[in-house]
C-alpha cells in the first residue's frame, strides 16, 4: 500500500520529466525547429514554456501554443522529419468567418472549444463561430479540404450566380454582390433563416452595356426588393421560399411591377449542394384606354387586363472542387410561350457555369452565361448567346 501511495505521489514528477523542457538559450534564438510526433515540423522563435504549453512565435508573427508532450526535438537545424502519420481520415471545424481547421477534438467548455491541428498545435476557438464539423477523407481529398488549415469555404452559399439557393445569409451580417459593374446586390441576415435584401442598376454601364450584352433575360433591368425564409429538414436536406419584386417600368401601362415567388430545395450541404427551383412571376394587369369617339371626346374608360403569368423551373449545382475554388452552375427554364411584353426577354433556357475563387470575406465569379431564345430571330438571327459572366461578392460586419 506504501508503495502505491509512493508512485502515486512521484507520479506527477515522473511525468514532468518526461515532457520537453525549454531551456535560457532556447529564448534567445531567432528561431528553432520543433519537431512534433506526428511527423510535422514547426518553425518559429520559442517564447516561453508555461506549464505544459510552449508558446511559439511563427515567421509571419502568428503566436502558435503546442503541448509539451507532442515535441519530440527541439533544434536550430531543420530535423530529417520521419515519415507523415496517414491523416487518411480526419475532421475539419467550419468556423463563421471561413476558417477550416483540420485536427482533433480535444475538450469543450463553457467558453472555448479546443482543437489539436494535424501539425500537433493546439487551436482555441468560441463555440459560437463554429458552423459544422465535417469529416474528410484525405488531407487533400476530393471534398476540397487541405490539412494546413488555410482552406477558405465558399462565403456565399445563399447564392449562385444569377439566382439563389435554399440557404440563407448568416444572421446579423450584411452581403454585397457586383455583376458586370451593372447589377448592385445587397442581402442580410436577419435571423438564421430569414433574410432580406435590394437591388439596383448602375445607369452608366447598363446604358453602355444593354445593346450588346442583352441584359434583358440575363440581368435586371430595374429595382428590386426579395426576401427569402428557409427551414432545414435534417442534416442535408432544406427548402425555403424566395419572394421577389421587380420594380414598376416607367414606360409601360402595368400597374404594378411583376412579383415572383419561388420554391427551393438544396440538398446537400452549404457547400456542395444541388438546388431544385420551381417559380411563377405574377406581372399583374395592365391597363388599356378605350374612347368612344363621340366629339368632344368624353372621359377616356379603360379596362384592366391580367397579364399571362411566367411559371419557370431551376437547377442550380454549387460544388466545393479545391481549398479555394468552388464550381456553380445556374440554370433555368421558362415554361409556356412568350408573351411579347415589356420584361419578356424571348428566352426559353438561360445556363451558366462559372468558378467561384473563395476567400474569407469575399469572393470572384468567372465564367460564362448563355441563351437561348424560343425563336431563330431573337437576336440578330441568333438563337443561342454566349456572354461573359464577372462578379464580385464581399461579406461585411457579423464576425
Amino acid at each position: 500500500m506504501k508503495t502505491v501511495l509512493l508512485f502515486l505521489l512521484l507520479a506527477p514528477t515522473i511525468l514532468w520529466a518526461q515532457l520537453m523542457k525549454i531551456t535560457p538559450q532556447d529564448t534567445q534564438r531567432t528561431h528553432l525547429y520543433l519537431l512534433m510526433r506526428d511527423g510535422t515540423t514547426l518553425r518559429g522563435r520559442v517564447i516561453q514554456q508555461d506549464s505544459s504549453i510552449i508558446t511559439v512565435r511563427k515567421p509571419n508573427g502568428d503566436m502558435s501554443y503546442v503541448e509539451a508532450d507532442q515535441v519530440l526535438s527541439i533544434s536550430a537545424n531543420r530535423p530529417d522529419t520521419p515519415a507523415q502519420l496517414d491523416q487518411s481520415n480526419g475532421t475539419v471545424f467550419v468556423l463563421k468567418d471561413g476558417t477550416q481547421l483540420n485536427g482533433t477534438f480535444v475538450r469543450r467548455d463553457s467558453t472555448m472549444i479546443t482543437v489539436r491541428k494535424s501539425n500537433g498545435q493546439l487551436t482555441y476557438f468560441e463555440p459560437e463561430l463554429l458552423v459544422r464539423v465535417d469529416t474528410v477523407r484525405s488531407a487533400a481529398s476530393s471534398d476540397g479540404y487541405s490539412a494546413d488549415g488555410t482552406t477558405f469555404q465558399n462565403p456565399f452559399p445563399a447564392w449562385l450566380l444569377t439566382g439563389q439557393t435554399a440557404f440563407t445569409p448568416d444572421k446579423g451580417r450584411f452581403y454585397y454582390r457586383n455583376t458586370l459593374v451593372v447589377l448592385n446586390e445587397f442581402g442580410y441576415g436577419i435571423t438564421r433563416n430569414w433574410s432580406v435584401g435590394a437591388s439596383f442598376i448602375t445607369p452608366i454601364t447598363y446604358v453602355a452595356l444593354v445593346n450588346f450584352y442583352a441584359l434583358n433575360g440575363f440581368l435586371p433591368n430595374n429595382s428590386q426588393l426579395f426576401t427569402k425564409l428557409s427551414v432545414p429538414l435534417g442534416n442535408r436536406f432544406r427548402v425555403g421560399l424566395n419572394v421577389k419584386y421587380l420594380d414598376r417600368y416607367a414606360n409601360t401601362s402595368s400597374k404594378r411591377g411583376p412579383l415572383t415567388y419561388q420554391l427551393l430545395t438544396s440538398i446537400g450541404s452549404n457547400q456542395r449542394n444541388v438546388t431544385l427551383g420551381f417559380g411563377l412571376t405574377d406581372r399583374g394587369k395592365q391597363r388599356y384606354y378605350v374612347y368612344s369617339g363621340v366629339y368632344p371626346p368624353s372621359s377616356p374608360a379603360y379596362v384592366d387586363v391580367h397579364i399571362p403569368n411566367q411559371s419557370f423551373l431551376t437547377l442550380g449545382i454549387m460544388q466545393k472542387v479545391s481549398p479555394y475554388l468552388t464550381l456553380i452552375s445556374d440554370n433555368r427554364i421558362n415554361l409556356g410561350t412568350n408573351q411579347y411584353i415589356y420584361d419578356d426577354g424571348s428566352e426559353r433556357v438561360s445556363t451558366s457555369f462559372a468558378f467561384r475563387l473563395d476567400r474569407r470575406r469575399h469572393a470572384f465569379d468567372l465564367g460564362f452565361y448563355g441563351l437561348i431564345y424560343r425563336n431563330t430571330d431573337q437576336w440578330n438571327g441568333k438563337q443561342v448567346r454566349i456572354l461573359p459572366y464577372l462578379g464580385y461578392s464581399v461579406g461585411i460586419g457579423g464576425k
